[in-house]
């Protein structure tokens, strides 16, 4: 019996995950700090830097709003486990791993980020996720049912902390305004890329032989 032969994932977790994982990064991108003036309009990726100066803010570590992002890059390379060229394989873990990196610290911040407290933590998590994404999906992890099954219940989840953080830190960023911010369509996209996700792995899960 051949045992590299692993059964094919639910037809709604092949769609549902790759759209979970591309809503996160869209909605990393999208604003996230709603304000009328579009200057003030902020997205996840802006919070991870405005939020590092923002007095009070410090509550909720500002590092957290890459979440979404590496958790795309992560499922986006566990997924490409069921490439099967290799080369192909590599060439989508160079694709999740520069999506990884957009968490870096900036230039010139990350020319010293691996020595500088206020950046060490975003370096070094950056650099463990590209990490992991060449092991992901060069090892093959995501045939794995079981790591297929945690992963894409876990990875969609991390995403839960940038979206309370921002509740958490959204009066100090109205208290340095001076006016009201709401919740831009980004959160709402992240939220919604969760949503998807763990509906998938319910659906998937209830309809697993027993």
């Amino acid at each position: 019996m051949n045992t590299d032969v692993h059964p094919a994932p639910p037809i709604l977790e092949r769609a549902a995950v790759p759209a979970a994982a591309l809503l996160l990064f869209v909605g990393h991108f999208a604003p996230w700090a709603a304000h009328k003036t579009a200057a003030l309009t902020l997205s996840a990726h802006d919070l991870a830097v405005f939020t590092h100066y923002t007095p009070g803010a410090g509550i909720f570590l500002n590092q957290w709003f890459y979440l979404p992002i590496w958790s795309a890059a992560l499922i986006g390379a566990l997924l490409a486990g069921g490439i099967t060229s290799r080369l192909n394989r590599l060439l989508v873990a160079v694709g999740c791993a520069i999506v990884a990196s957009l968490g870096l610290p900036g230039y010139p911040q990350v020319l010293t980020a691996f020595r500088s407290p206020d950046y060490q933590l975003q370096f070094y998590l950056s650099l463990a996720v590209m990490a992991l994404v060449f092991v992901a999906a060069l090892a093959r992890l995501g045939l794995k049912p079981r790591v297929r099954a945690v992963a894409f219940v876990l990875l969609p989840l991390l995403a839960v902390a940038p979206l309370a953080g921002y509740l958490a830190v959204k009066p100090f960023i109205e208290q340095l305004y001076g006016d009201t911010l709401g919740l831009g369509s980004g959160w709402w996209i992240t939220l919604a890329a969760i949503l998807i996700a763990l509906l998938a792995q319910a659906v998937a899960y209830m309809k697993r032989p027993r």
